[in-house]
């Protein structure tokens, strides 16, 4: 399988869409989880962050990873009681 190179990579992630959000209602706070797809010199990357803080991040090199790893991502939240 061929590494997707970005044609005009300049070395910044620029954000492409966003996958999914989930809301979480805790001791009376809110908290709010975003998926995002970002721009990667090596294809794209995931980014999962929960009010602002950054959980996790995987750099995928196709399309079947993309929505692999964002389906998994929202599985988990999902389990955890986000929704």
């Amino acid at each position: 399988m061929d590494t997707l190179q970005r044609e005009h990579w300049d070395g910044r992630a620029v954000s492409l869409r966003e996958a999914w959000r989930l809301r979480k209602v805790a001791c009376g706070s809110a908290k709010e989880a975003i998926c995002e797809l970002f721009s990667h010199q090596l294809g794209h990357e995931l980014r999962l962050t929960a009010n602002g803080e950054l959980l996790a991040s995987q750099v995928c090199r196709n399309s079947e990873q993309v929505l692999t790893t964002q389906e998994q991502w929202k599985k988990a939240m999902v389990e955890k009681g986000w929704r």
